[in-house]
């Protein structure tokens, strides 16, 4: 994987990120009561995504380089789903593996195998078709996205994975401390806060994760949306996806003139695909799967 440190020095228009999302965090809280609550709902839901988008950014050795500090900058469990350092250690098994979408090697890949299909019935194929879909993403996708989360956690730590183990155990009693705070010392209602921060925030992740990613022989795998600036900075500019996967280490703020100069826009186009915002993929794909959820590389075994 190439080095996630660029230039030297602390990255101060990310600390200013830092410091806007949790102020920000912190001020919807305190108005609870005063703002209607799905105004606070929708709000937390915004800053959980930005958050996470920080947290992304802090995994590649932004805005520090201490890995230490990145990762205390970025380990507050803000949408209370997911470790940080579980996801520090998976996304860069991403960014290092070879075979990107391939769903036995890649732990972001949303294809399934022949296999996997082949076992299901016809409601968790639909299920599985519904997924596939911009809509099917958004509302299915974080309870499905986090069951499989804790489902895969479970097992590894059954199987002995004393690392995860301790993540988890700590991240347990993190999470019960914010909710206690948000809770008890804000007064903000439970349900309020995860329909936020966890629901709201992890469908507005996904849908930046929908098509990032598709099987493309011989191209880039790694997909582009050129979105306004609001989508933009909301997931730092990760949208521009191949051009992050080309060159991890390069700075939110960096990317778009880092795919101007490097053609990176095109390479995407000729690859996983080119899109010009999040209207166009709602527009292609709200209802309709943007791929078979089978990998291309096993449906031939579906049809022998």
């Amino acid at each position: 994987m190439a080095s996630d440190t660029t230039g030297s020095g602390v990255e101060w228009r990310t600390v200013a990120v830092a410091l806007a999302v949790h102020g920000l965090w912190l001020a919807v809280l305190a108005l609870n009561g005063v703002t209607p609550w799905p105004v606070t709902v929708v709000a937390l839901g915004l800053i959980a995504a930005w958050h996470g988008s920080l947290q992304h950014e802090t995994i590649h050795g932004h805005p520090f380089r201490s890995r230490r500090l990145n990762a205390l900058l970025g380990s507050l469990p803000m949408s209370l789903h997911l470790p940080y350092l579980v996801y520090r250690r998976y996304h860069r098994d991403h960014h290092d593996c070879p075979e990107l979408t391939d769903p036995t090697e890649d732990s972001e890949s949303f294809y399934v195998s022949a296999e996997q299909w082949e076992s299901m019935g016809r409601f968790r194929r639909a299920f599985v078709l519904a997924h596939h879909t911009l809509l099917g993403r958004l509302v299915l996708g974080p309870p499905r996205y986090i069951a499989g989360v804790l489902v895969h956690q479970a097992r590894e730590i059954r199987r002995g994975d004393r690392e995860l183990a301790r993540w988890w155990s700590a991240h347990v009693v993190f999470s019960a401390a914010l909710v206690a705070f948000v809770v008890m010392v804000v007064g903000v209602p439970w349900w309020q806060y995860l329909l936020g921060a966890t629901y709201l925030g992890n469908a507005l992740t996904l849908m930046r994760s929908y098509c990032e990613h598709r099987w493309v022989e011989g191209a880039t795998r790694s997909a582009v949306v050129r979105s306004g600036r609001f989508f933009s900075l909301l997931y730092l500019y990760n949208n521009l996806h191949h051009i992050h996967h080309a060159d991890p280490g390069v700075a939110w703020y960096r990317l778009s003139a880092h795919a101007d100069a490097t053609g990176g826009c095109e390479e995407a186009a000729a690859g996983a695909g080119l899109y010009r915002g999040y209207f166009e993929l709602a527009r292609r794909f709200l209802v309709r799967p943007f791929d078979h959820p089978v990998h291309p590389e096993q449906r031939s075994e579906l049809l022998a």
